[in-house]
């Protein structure tokens, strides 16, 4: 056998290892800007899994731990108005990603993101802190709209919430992989090189999107108004699910924030430990995904939240009797299952909501009422958890939280489906 014919059958057995690959993870039969948007999503996610799930830790650690010794209620106000900037941003870029286009925007929030990820490793006051933070953020709310809208532009309807699933999953091979690496690093070479790593990640996803992907919608609407907003507010299925979904992100949010500083700061676990624990979190998500996803499209999104909200609760309050790294672990699995349930569904219940025309401000004031969720919760959880002399119980005070939003989405199932017969 010659050259070109051993190049030829190389190339043959490649790609037919690829699509059955993608067939196994339901990648066959979508356009090729999709495949390359999972991948730069796993980057992008390996980047920031390195770093930020120890940021609080870096900020409010001991010196003599590689810490900067920040108040707890300091790092919690630092949360909440860069969760608010975030989401108040997601206002206007819902509808710059219509009018500008999916792609430009999401160069626009990666460019300057690198930059200031990287800052944050030559960062040391508060102050610093809180500038670049907030203003990575901002940015930041550019890339979310626009990314979800260019898989509803490139995606069947019917396919939507297999696409959104697939994606949450395979960034959580980063989730899974990113936190023992950042956990080692911290160990070995102290805090602030993990955003180093973080803006090396985000660099290289930068250059991919710029590369291998092209404008999914060229119909651009002609003009931002506030009134385009208001109209969305008259869909009150939406509405009731935004605000339930700011509930669950209050809660939710925890897992990234006070998690870490409880069990780092208040249990003194090693860093490498808490990494461990949360790469447990993406390995469930990436070995899972797909059968939950399959059961939670069967059952339809509403019962799937109700599930969701239920497991997040149960496993939130488990948090506040866990001592032991295996009691955390049974605590993550519990509230990882919930997650695993919720997100997908929650993604495709907005995508098949939306008018194509206004996809990108239903995805932007969903991340809205998330975001405002998220931001409040880290206010609210982290001056608890500095208030409280038992600050194991901030952990009973957000499971019922959680358990009372279920009522909620009780209710948004019951309108759903009244809807559903309407039509």
């Amino acid at each position: 056998m010659n050259e070109h014919a051993r190049n030829a059958k190389h190339t043959a057995t490649i790609s037919q290892w690829f699509l059955r690959a993608s067939s196994r993870v339901g990648l066959s039969g979508l356009p090729f800007q999709i495949h390359a948007l999972l991948i730069l999503g796993f980057l992008f996610s390996l980047g920031r899994n390195i770093a930020f799930p120890y940021l609080a830790t870096f900020m409010t650690g001991k010196p003599e731990n590689g810490g900067l010794a920040f108040d707890w209620s300091l790092v919690g106000l630092m949360f909440m108005i860069s969760g608010l900037s975030y989401t108040f941003a997601l206002l206007v870029t819902g509808s710059l990603c219509d009018r500008f286009g999916r792609k430009t925007m999401m160069g626009a929030s990666l460019i300057p993101q690198t930059l200031l990820v990287a800052g944050l490793a030559y960062a040391h006051t508060f102050t610093e802190f809180l500038v670049l933070y907030t203003l990575s953020s901002i940015v930041g709310a550019l890339y979310d709209p626009a990314y979800n809208a260019m898989v509803a532009d490139l995606v069947q309807p019917e396919r939507r919430e297999q696409v959104y699933g697939l994606g949450y999953m395979i960034s959580n091979i980063g989730t899974m992989v990113g936190p023992p690496i950042g956990g080692i690093l911290a160990t070995a070479n102290g805090y602030s090189v993990l955003f180093l790593y973080a803006a090396i990640f985000a660099a290289a996803t930068t250059a991919g999107l710029m590369l291998l992907t092209k404008e999914s919608n060229p119909k651009q609407i002609s003009r931002i108004s506030f009134i385009q907003f208001t109209g969305i507010f008259k869909d009150r299925i939406f509405i009731l699910f935004c605000l339930m979904g700011a509930l669950t992100n209050l809660v939710y949010s925890q897992l990234y924030g006070l998690l870490a500083v409880y069990m780092v700061d208040y249990l003194l676990f090693k860093p490498y430990i808490f990494g461990i624990l949360f790469s447990l979190n993406g390995a469930m998500v990436v070995t899972l995904q797909i059968p939950i996803r399959i059961g939670a499209t069967r059952i339809g999104p509403t019962k799937a939240f109700i599930i969701a909200q239920t497991l997040y609760a149960a496993g939130f309050t488990y948090f506040m009797f866990a001592r032991s790294f295996e009691q955390f672990v049974a605590g993550m699995v519990v509230l990882t299952l919930g997650e695993i349930t919720f997100v997908p569904a929650s993604s495709g219940f907005v995508a098949n909501l939306a008018p194509i025309d206004k996809r990108g401000r239903y995805m932007a004031m969903a991340g809205l009422f998330f975001g405002i969720g998220s931001a409040a919760g880290s206010q609210i959880a982290f001056s608890i958890f500095g208030a409280l002399a038992n600050k194991e119980l901030t952990w009973g005070i957000l499971g019922l939280i959680g358990f009372t939003t279920i009522i909620g989405y009780t209710v948004l199932f019951k309108m759903a489906n009244k809807a559903e017969k309407e039509r």
